[in-house]
C-alpha cells in the first residue's frame, strides 16, 4: 500500500467518524425535542373543581371589568393614645382612702364605683365612680392612705387610638382634612379619614396629620410604626382586577379564568396598580369570570397535577 493510498484511507475513516458523531448528535437532539414536546403535551391545561369543592376552597369569581385606581401618596407615623380615652382619677375632697374596689387590668363601665373616701371636711364617706368605660391601667394608692390630691387610679380605653403621621412640605399642598386614608400595620389595614392637620409641636420640618384608629381588635398597639396611603384622587382604567387574582407561574403572570367547573390559567400583562386594584392591559377580555379570592389554591393544584404527570 503506497503512501497516497494510506492517506486517502485515513481521511475516509476520519470523515466516517465525523458523520457518525453528527448522526449521534442529531439523534440526541431529536430525543430531547421529543421529550420537551411530550412534557408540553403532558402539562395540565386547566383545573377541574366540582361545585362542592369550589365552596369548600372558598373560590370566588368576579367579572373582569372597567375600574378605578386610587392616586395616593405615602406617609408614615406612629399609633398614639387619644387623650380623650385616658382619665386620671383623683379625690374631689381630700381625705383617707377607705377602700379601692378595683385592681389593675379590671374592666369598668361608666359610672362603676372605683374608690370610697372618708372626707376630711364633712367626715362623711363618698364614692368616686368611673367617668368612662375602659380598663384600670394604673393604681397609685391603697386602702388607708391619704389622698393628698394625688392620682389614685388611671382608666383608659385603648379600643380607640389615633395615628400621628408626618406630612412633608412637598406633600402638604395636596393633602387636606377629611381625605380618605388607608392605614397599614404588618398584615393589618383599615380605612379612615384625616381628622385635622397641625404644625409639628417640636418645630420639626413637617406637619402632623391626625387620624382615628379603630383598635377594638387590639392589633394596633400604641407606639407602633404605621404606613398611611392618602387618597388624592382616582383614575379610570378600561380593565381591572383585585390584586388577589394575580399569581406567578413558571415566570409568567397569570389569572385563572372560570368556565363552568374548569379553571384555565391565562397569562396577562399588567399595567398600573394602587396596591388593591390592578390594571389589565392584555390577556383576558371584559366580562370573563376570573378567580379573585384563593386563586393560589388553583395554582397549587396545577403544580401538583404537573408533578404527578412527571412521576
Amino acid at each position: 500500500m503506497n503512501k497516497s493510498h494510506l492517506e486517502s484511507l485515513m481521511n475516509a475513516r476520519g470523515l466516517l467518524s465525523i458523520f457518525v458523531m453528527m448522526l449521534a448528535l442529531l439523534f440526541a437532539t431529536s430525543s430531547i425535542a421529543d421529550e420537551d414536546n411530550e412534557e408540553e403535551e403532558e402539562r395540565p391545561e386547566y383545573v377541574v373543581l366540582s361545585p362542592e369543592q369550589i365552596v369548600q376552597n372558598g373560590i370566588v369569581t368576579a367579572s373582569a371589568r372597567p375600574g378605578t385606581l386610587s392616586l395616593t401618596t405615602k406617609v408614615y407615623g406612629r399609633v398614639a393614645h387619644d387623650p380623650k380615652t385616658l382619665s386620671h382619677i383623683r379625690a374631689r375632697f381630700d381625705g383617707v382612702v377607705k377602700r379601692i374596689v378595683v385592681s389593675l387590668g379590671d374592666s369598668v363601665k361608666k359610672g362603676d364605683p372605683l374608690v370610697t373616701v372618708d372626707s376630711n371636711e364633712s367626715l362623711n364617706q363618698y364614692t368616686i365612680t368611673s367617668p368612662m368605660a375602659g380598663k384600670i391601667i394604673a393604681r397609685h394608692a391603697n386602702d388607708g392612705e391619704l389622698t393628698n390630691g394625688q392620682i389614685l387610679l388611671s382608666v383608659a380605653n385603648y379600643s380607640q387610638a389615633i395615628a400621628k403621621l408626618a406630612i412633608f412640605p412637598s406633600q402638604r399642598a395636596r393633602i387636606e382634612a377629611e381625605m380618605e386614608i388607608w392605614l397599614t400595620l404588618n398584615e393589618q389595614s383599615q380605612q379612615s379619614r384625616i381628622s385635622h392637620i397641625t404644625s409639628s409641636p417640636d418645630d420639626k420640618p413637617y406637619s402632623i396629620a391626625f387620624v382615628n384608629v379603630d383598635n377594638s381588635s387590639g392589633y394596633w398597639p400604641l407606639g407602633s410604626m404605621i404606613q398611611g396611603d392618602i387618597q388624592l384622587g382616582v383614575q379610570d382604567v378600561e380593565l381591572s382586577l383585585p390584586r388577589g387574582a394575580i399569581q406567578e407561574l413558571d415566570g409568567q403572570t397569570i389569572v385563572f379564568v372560570n368556565e363552568g367547573e374548569r379553571f384555565f390559567p391565562r397569562q396577562v400583562l399588567l399595567g398600573r396598580t394602587d396596591g388593591r386594584v390592578v390594571e389589565i392591559i392584555a390577556g383576558i377580555q371584559s366580562g370573563q369570570q376570573v378567580v379573585v379570592e384563593n386563586s393560589y389554591l388553583l395554582k397549587a393544584d396545577l403544580l401538583k397535577m404537573e408533578a404527578g404527570d412527571d412521576d
